[in-house]
């Protein structure tokens, strides 16, 4: 039995433990296609063992997908979902690759790092995944990540933001969504240089995204010179009364809470903020609350509350296109769904861009890709005119376009008041 079949039997197996301590169906995927069941005893052709894959004349180029349909923040998660099939839709619709149309297999990672545990073994037992456009979350990507490196199959998220996501050590992360450093380091400074605060209270939601945001953000704010009054205040994803420990924060009268999370929980700081009396307490947070969602969560306290987005360099008619398709087969702005709809449709089509640069056609017909040459031709790529700007990846995967953007609630919606284009 050769090495790669070994392994492939044993990621089979570690899933369905995983699948057996969450009870069997605590976290259901959402599957397009329904997986294959590889028979224990069948010998796969070596050309389909890892190094390449072989995909026979009118079958398709396969594209896993991560991204979180359930969990905290779903409506961030349909609103990538859907981005992510409208690329393939126009990927499609221009001929995809050599003939092949593109699919994808979508499955939810739920924002948490065990679901993707599950989602990210499946993909490594599928020998027709060719690369995997997620995850959504810090988390789920964290968990996403080493079962994708050692079964060598490329991933490019468009929303995790988590310095850990992309690293020297793994060349197969990708991201077109901005590091949490940079989103901290240029919050800190608004917030210190240009708003004037210098007394912080800091809350986060314990997740892997919000707990480092947080952290980064205490580190940035005081090499700043700002105050970070107290210890940073965590809550719970899914808790929804924050009321005592608002009040246990006002204590130190703060002139402003930085929240690192998502965006129920922020929405109901921000409201619940005015209900302990802190009225004058300026709020502010980061992409995971960036939205429409916030709005509602929050209602009237919305109203002057802040939030940064890792935003690109967008050319408005291209973007105009997109947002009017999405309208047209969603039913509903992408503004209205969620941020990170650009993102995920440039993720989709960097990772296609890659696939044709280096597939070709044997002489049966059959379209070969190399899974080395692919995950070489993401890290490198250079000049892709996307939604969000002109995409190039660094030697470590982050390949956004663009910079932070800082936005207030303003009459019900969140209006751009620092960052590209306004400074």
């Amino acid at each position: 039995m050769s090495k790669r079949l070994i392994v492939l039997l044993a990621t089979l197996f570690v899933a369905s433990l995983l699948l057996a301590a969450c009870g069997g169906g605590a976290t259901e995927a959402v599957v397009e296609k329904p997986a294959e069941t590889m028979d224990p005893e069948m010998v796969m052709p070596e050309e389909a063992m890892g190094d390449v894959v072989v995909i026979a004349p009118g079958d398709p180029v396969r594209i896993g997908v991560s991204v979180a349909l359930t969990g905290p923040i779903p409506e961030f998660g349909l609103d990538i979902q859907q981005s992510y099939e409208l690329a393939i839709v126009d990927l499609n619709a221009a001929g995809g690759v050599l003939g092949h149309d593109y699919e994808l297999d979508i499955q939810d990672g739920a924002c948490d790092g065990d679901a993707a545990t599950i989602v990210a073994n499946g993909f490594a037992a599928d020998l027709t995944i060719v690369a995997v456009a997620g995850g959504t979350c810090t988390g789920e990507t964290l968990g996403l990540k080493p079962i994708l490196q050692e079964a060598r199959i490329p991933f490019v998220s468009a929303s995790a933001t988590n310095p850990k996501i992309t690293n020297a050590d793994c060349d197969i992360c990708n991201r077109v969504a901005l590091s949490d450093k940079l989103q901290a380091d240029v919050d800190a400074d608004y917030i210190y240089n240009t708003l004037g605060l210098t007394q912080a209270a800091v809350m986060h939601d314990n997740s892997d995204y919000g707990l480092g945001l947080a952290e980064l953000f205490e580190s940035a704010f005081k090499a700043l010179g700002g105050t970070v009054l107290g210890e940073l205040n965590g809550i719970q994803v899914g808790d929804t009364d924050f009321r005592a420990a608002l009040t246990l924060v006002g204590t130190d009268s703060p002139e402003f809470i930085f929240f690192g999370g998502y965006v129920t929980e922020g929405g109901l700081i921000a409201a619940q903020m005015k209900e302990v009396g802190m009225e004058d307490v300026v709020f502010f947070s980061d992409d995971g609350v960036y939205g429409q969602p916030f709005i509602d969560a929050a209602g009237a306290a919305a109203e002057n509350a802040y939030a940064s987005f890792v935003a690109g360099d967008e050319i408005a008619e291209v973007n105009a296109e997109f947002d009017a398709k999405y309208e047209a087969a969603y039913g509903t702005t992408p503004d209205a769904q969620g941020p990170f709809h650009a993102q995920a449709y440039d993720s989709v089509n960097m990772i296609a861009a890659a696939i044709a640069s280096v597939a070709v056609e044997d002489a049966d017909g059959n379209l070969v890709i190399d899974r080395e040459a692919l995950i070489k031709a993401i890290r490198t790529t250079s000049g892709l005119q996307g939604l969000t700007g002109v995409l190039t990846c660094n030697d470590i995967g982050d390949c956004g376009a663009g910079g932070i953007q800082i936005f207030q609630v303003q009459g019900g919606a969140f209006i751009q008041v620092s960052g590209f284009g306004l400074d």
